[in-house]
């Protein structure tokens, strides 16, 4: 059975939203969209009333998928996502240079769980694969497919 359903964004809870931005923007290389400060309703949406938030709308170059980077005024604790718990989530780009963002994620200050590591099974095998933490510790997973022809703009 088929569906209408399509992918809209994904949202990242983050502490502060300039700085994540600065990874995403700046490391890499999505761009702006939109940002914006809740109104009323964000209360009933989150189940917290009269918490405020602010947001930011990140889209990658060919405009397929969108990241919400969203900051919560007072937020609840949190835990390390860095460590693949339970109710985490990574996000996973491809179509890069893994080493060359690697080199230029790490001297902008960004840390990672390993160097690039080459996976010798699985659909990536014979590739490159990564993964980068952006400030509040969410794993970013690069992807440089074995077949990768260098498409990389950045």
């Amino acid at each position: 059975m088929e569906t209408a359903i399509r992918h809209h964004h994904t949202a990242l809870h983050v502490t502060d939203l300039e700085r994540s931005a600065r990874f995403y923007v700046d490391g890499l290389g999505l761009s702006r969209l939109d940002t914006w400060t809740s109104g009323p309703y964000i209360g009933e949406l989150f189940g917290r009333p009269n918490v405020k938030v602010k947001a930011l709308m990140l889209t990658t170059g060919d405009g397929s998928f969108r990241l919400e980077l969203v900051q919560v005024e007072e937020p609840p604790a949190a835990i390390n996502p860095s460590e693949a718990q339970p109710g985490t989530a990574h996000l996973a780009f491809t179509d890069i240079d893994v080493r060359k963002v690697f080199v230029k994620m790490t001297a902008l200050g960004y840390g990672s769980l390993s160097e690039p590591v080459e996976p010798t099974s699985g659909p990536n095998s014979g590739g490159l694969l990564i993964y980068m933490l952006d400030p509040d510790g969410n794993r970013v997973e690069l992807i440089q497919a074995p077949d990768w022809q260098g498409s990389d703009k950045s």
